[in-house]
């Protein structure tokens, strides 16, 4: 009896102990949907992003649902879809299928079909459709009216690489669908200055997947991986000419690199090598927002395994950077600790982006987990929200956004 007493106080002891294991790892913050975060000081505004149920939201600071927008276009789901400075929505049209596999470990936003601008009404005022390039990962009307797009193709170059490239490109079209500006990365592979391992790589086409970019229909070796790009804006009060208006900044994920390209002679100018881990949205905050002429980037954290020819040992958190690119320093950083939580508390892997707030917040998408979040200057979390609208065709549910934007709060036309 006192053998089986002894046992059942140990099992209860082990239970107690993993329940307190389980609670010491537990954010209840993270385990619920919709808003989870309000405090005093959150800037004021709607947070618009594409979820994976194939619709875009606008979100109040309650976490209400303000406005959803269903793709106009029959058997297709929108994915990024971001506002625009006129109060329409640029949205990128996708097939029904193709959000649900989003959530792999490798995965990217998917090739797009076209890329649509839709008012606020669901009326589509201008389309784009690229039968030689796929369309991915971003896209942002320029202040010239054009539009910046971020995309590839397959080709065979021998003296990069004996496997056939998925070489990322941009174009600039018109609002007639002109292409006025065209940038081949391949074309510039020289002025990456990679040293020889890095190139022997590439020549080996070194942990590459058998398919390109996944969701792409590309089947080369996706070597760069392009997830962004960005003109430097007008009002950024830059004065060195590698960051005149107009140039763009492009981040390579695969390469942990973010690059300026001039656009008048197309060199590459200026570049930051390993001062992230597989980075997302880069781009140079402008006039009126506290860091102007800064550069803010989601940096990961880590990369995809299969293909980085630029090794660099993965963290297993993500943090966002503020750098002055003038002399590559950190003029603001957030990471988990900066809440007073584990530093493992934050990271996506994957996706994810932010955003400077005219209040001098932050809005941090760390996407993976479908979390959107506000953090002042010091830290402190004052607005959360987890996206409650997943895609629920995969075995395992995608709640992952790629991006989200904060808009004024007279952006919305109710």
């Amino acid at each position: 009896m006192r053998i089986r007493a002894l046992e059942r106080r140990l099992i209860l002891g082990s239970v107690i102990l993993l329940l307190v294991v389980i609670a010491a790892f537990a954010y209840p913050t993270i385990a619920q949907v919709g808003m989870t975060i309000l405090k005093p000081g959150v800037q004021a505004g709607y947070v618009i992003f594409g979820a994976p149920d194939g619709n875009a939201y606008a979100i109040d600071t309650q976490g209400k649902v303000a406005r959803k927008w269903p793709s106009p276009e029959p058997k297709t789901e929108l994915g990024y879809t971001r506002p625009l400075a006129n109060g329409n929505l640029l949205a990128r049209v996708q097939p029904v299928t193709s959000l649900s596999g989003a959530a792999g470990a490798n995965a990217e936003i998917t090739g797009a079909d076209s890329v649509i601008e839709m008012t606020q009404d669901g009326r589509v005022v201008w389309k784009y459709t690229d039968r030689v390039r796929t369309l991915h990962n971003d896209e942002e009307r320029m202040s010239n009216g054009n539009t910046l797009f971020v995309c590839s193709k397959d080709l065979e170059i021998p003296a990069i690489s004996r496997r056939l490239l998925t070489d990322d490109c941009l174009i600039e079209v018109d609002s007639a669908g002109k292409i006025v500006w065209e940038w081949q990365t391949s074309d510039h592979f020289d002025e990456f200055e990679f040293p020889k391992d890095v190139k022997d790589q590439i020549m080996a086409g070194s942990g590459a997947p058998e398919g390109g970019r996944p969701g792409s229909g590309s089947k080369g070796f996706d070597w760069a991986h392009m997830n962004a790009a960005s003109p430097i804006p007008e009002s950024a009060g830059q004065t060195d000419p590698r960051f005149k208006p107009g140039n763009i900044i492009a981040s390579y994920r695969h390469l942990n690199t973010i690059v300026v390209v001039d656009r008048e002679t197309k060199k590459i100018v200026w570049k930051s090598v390993n001062v992230t881990i597989g980075q997302h949205n880069p781009h140079m905050l402008p006039a009126g927002l506290p860091g102007t002429g800064h550069i803010l980037v989601f940096d990961n954290g880590i990369n995809a395994a299969n293909n980085n020819p630029r090794k660099k040992d993965g963290r297993p958190n993500s943090r966002v950077l503020e750098i002055n690119p003038l002399d590559m320093s950190i003029a603001w950083e957030y990471d988990a600790e900066k809440s007073n939580r584990p530093i493992w508390s934050f990271f996506s892997h994957y996706i994810s982006s932010v955003q400077r707030q005219p209040n001098g917040n932050t809005l941090i998408c760390e996407g993976a987990n479908g979390r959107i979040f506000e953090v002042t200057p010091a830290g402190e979390i004052v607005w959360e929200y987890v996206n409650p609208f997943p895609n629920l065709t995969g075995k395992i549910p995608n709640t992952t956004i790629y991006r989200a934007a904060k808009v004024a709060e007279n952006w919305l036309k109710r």
